[in-house]
């Protein structure tokens, strides 16, 4: 079931309530919450096992497994996208440079300006690069999808939540089972998982659109490829480094199964090159 959650409040009740308790009516820009426009999933909930197998091809070593328990939550149809994110920071008068106002109590940069797929700063505003506005956002670190979650009233997902989203009820590598092909996700073809063939082994070597490959069981697109998706757990007792899930674009397969963990730098994570431009965020909602 997909719904959109709604956070809006009544202009005239805020006023009438404002005017009857003797106080501003003027709103503090920090705790504004605003409407999430795009598309959320209701995922159920229950107990899985969470990490793989020792019979896995290409697990890491620190993905064993374990029983976990998640409650019921919804979670975003799709990445969100380059429109999306440039509302956003729009919104929050975010400079060039991806950081809030000087007076802003956050320092740190929320984003990197990405000409090629992603947003870029133009004529005083950001804006979506032309033909990507429907591609999910990029260079975004960990800090600007945090502070985007939260100007929507959500969250980033845990990395419990994000992996018993993405399995959809399976137990296989990906949710598309023991393969996943050229037409189920974006990734870098020319590496297939295991001893799997791809149709096409020429790699798209860009994000694509969002919704382009067919969801899983719970009705989510993209939870295998196209860009990382942070998560808002620490990577081992590292409280410097956030966990990334899903593969990229310019990832081998194997690295987008749905038990494959990655971690990178939360604020300036770009001084690691293999992850610039293939970065971007999903959120989630508590029911």
């Amino acid at each position: 079931m997909e719904r959109r959650p709604n956070f809006s409040i009544s202009s005239s009740l805020l006023l009438t309530v404002c005017s009857l308790l003797g106080v501003s009516c003027e709103e503090d820009e920090s705790t504004q919450v605003n409407t999430f426009t795009g598309e959320t999933v209701e995922i159920p909930g229950g107990t899985f096992t969470m990490g793989s197998p020792l019979t896995e091809a290409d697990r890491k070593g620190d993905e064993p497994e374990h029983e976990v328990t998640v409650a019921s939550f919804r979670m975003s149809k799709y990445e969100v996208t380059n429109s999306e994110f440039a509302v956003f920071l729009n919104d929050k008068k975010v400079d060039r440079y991806g950081y809030y106002p000087e007076a802003a109590t956050i320092a740190e940069q929320l984003v990197n300006l990405n000409t090629s797929s992603g947003v870029w700063y133009s004529n005083n505003q950001w804006v979506p690069v032309t033909g990507y506005e429907n591609h999910p956002a990029v260079d975004v670190t960990w800090f600007g999808a945090t502070e985007f979650a939260t100007w929507v009233g959500g969250r980033l997902p845990t990395e419990a939540e994000w992996e018993f989203a993405c399995r959809g009820n399976t137990t296989t590598p990906f949710s598309t089972g023991v393969c996943l092909t050229d037409e189920q996700g974006n990734y870098a073809w020319g590496n297939p998982y295991n001893t799997c063939i791809n149709t096409i082994s020429t790699s798209l070597d860009e994000t694509q659109e969002v919704g382009t490959y067919p969801a899983n069981a719970f009705g989510l697109h993209d939870m295998h490829g196209n860009v990382w998706e942070w998560c808002s757990d620490e990577y081992g007792s590292n409280d410097q480094m956030r966990v990334l899930r899903g593969g990229s674009w310019h990832d081998e397969a194997s690295l987008c199964r749905s038990a494959c963990r990655h971690a990178a730098f939360k604020g300036y994570w770009s001084a690691v090159p293999l992850l610039n431009g293939t970065v971007g965020i999903r959120i989630v909602f508590d029911n």
